[in-house]
């Protein structure tokens, strides 16, 4: 072999060799890529899952203070309302709390739906809460202004009614945040599954480009040796 077609050779080897490189860095930055937009992606969906459940316990626990002050404006309507013009305000306002709480709980409702969270206490806390509007309208018709002592007799028609829809509200704040310790813990599971299926996948494509590499230097080192 002359030295032009060995220097041919070696420079046919040469290129054979950097086309080589450029596969295997090219191959790997994909799959590098790939895994990082993937992994991106759920740490991105679980996060929001993650958020969606922190902000139902929080809707949870707002619905139940809106209740604990629906509460507070039955109390007025017996203890300030015995000018007509003050009963009116004050059953307007307990109205106005009852449509909140009807709210807070249609949306919690909703919120459970989307998530896959179920509760019988939830769903039940509606209910109730109908129940005992009902029983307000139904003591307030024997409410009189004229006798100071009717809102005693009206107020025990209902005692204690609204004990177990607060009760409700405590119980499923804490099924919600166990809820989202549970899902939180898969989450993260998820996360780390993946995590480790794309390091493997970039260690396996690093020492399949290695090999790859070795072959292309042992070709490019045999085609340029001189014969």
């Amino acid at each position: 072999m002359t030295g032009e077609s060995v220097a041919a050779a070696r420079r046919r080897g040469f290129l054979s060799l950097t086309a080589a490189v450029v596969v295997v860095l090219v191959a790997i930055v994909i799959v590098a890529l790939y895994g990082f937009h993937s992994l991106d992606r759920m740490v991105t969906r679980n996060q929001a899952e993650i958020d969606r459940l922190s902000s139902m316990a929080d809707d949870a626990r707002a619905a139940q203070v809106s209740f604990k002050t629906e509460v507070q404006e039955w109390k007025n309507v017996l203890l300030r309302g015995h000018d007509p013009a003050d009963y009116a305000t004050y059953r307007d306002a307990l109205k106005a709390r009852q449509a909140e709480v009807d709210e807070d709980l249609a949306r919690l409702n909703g919120e459970a739906a989307e998530i896959g969270f179920e509760s019988a206490v939830l769903s039940g806390l509606g209910a109730a809460h109908d129940a005992l509007a009902e029983a307000y309208d139904s003591a307030l018709a024997h409410f009189d202004a004229d006798d100071p002592l009717s809102n005693r007799t009206v107020d025990a028609a209902v005692r204690g009614q609204d004990r177990p829809i607060n009760d409700g509200f405590d119980a499923v704040v804490t099924e919600v945040k166990q809820f989202a310790d549970g899902r939180r813990a898969v989450l993260h599971e998820e996360i780390a599954t993946m995590s480790s299926r794309m390091s493997l996948i970039l260690y396996v494509s690093l020492a399949i480009g290695i090999v790859v590499l070795g072959f292309s230097a042992f070709a490019a080192m045999r085609r340029g040796r001189p014969s």
